[in-house]
C-alpha cells in the first residue's frame, strides 16, 4: 500500500540512505512484508537488523539475499519468514561477532 511504502521509505531515509538506496530497499522490504504478513515498519526493522547486524552493505542485492534466504528456509522448515526474521533480530549482532555467516545463522534459527 501507499502507506506501507511511505513508512518503509521514511525509516530508510532516517537511517541516512540516499534516494536510490531507499527506493531499492523499500521494494525488497515490502516484498518481505507481504511474504511474512508484517506491517511495512516491522519489515523495515527486520531488514535493517539483518543487514546491519551482519555488517552487510545496505543495498538492493543484500536485501534480496535476506529475502531469498528467509523465504527458502521458510519453505523447507516449520518456521515462517516472520519467525526467522524476528529470531534474527535478536541474534544477528552476536552471531556476527562470533564470525558466523548470515546464511548459517538463519538456517540454525529456522
Amino acid at each position: 500500500s501507499v502507506k506501507g511504502l511511505y513508512e518503509a521509505e521514511t525509516l530508510f531515509y532516517q537511517q541516512g540512505l540516499k534516494t536510490n538506496e531507499v527506493v531499492a530497499l523499500s521494494t525488497e522490504t515490502l516484498k518481505m512484508a507481504k511474504i511474512a504478513g508484517l506491517e511495512a515498519s516491522e519489515a523495515t526493522d527486520r531488514m535493517t537488523n539483518a543487514l546491519r547486524g551482519f555488517n552487510m552493505e545496505v543495498n538492493e542485492l543484500n536485501a534480496q539475499k535476506v529475502n531469498d534466504v528467509y523465504s527458502e528456509l521458510a519453505a523447507i522448515t516449520a518456521a515462517d519468514t516472520s519467525q526467522i526474521a524476528t529470531a534474527m533480530s535478536k541474534t544477528a549482532s552476536i552471531a556476527s561477532a562470533a564470525n558466523m555467516e548470515f546464511e548459517t545463522t538463519a538456517a540454525l534459527l529456522a
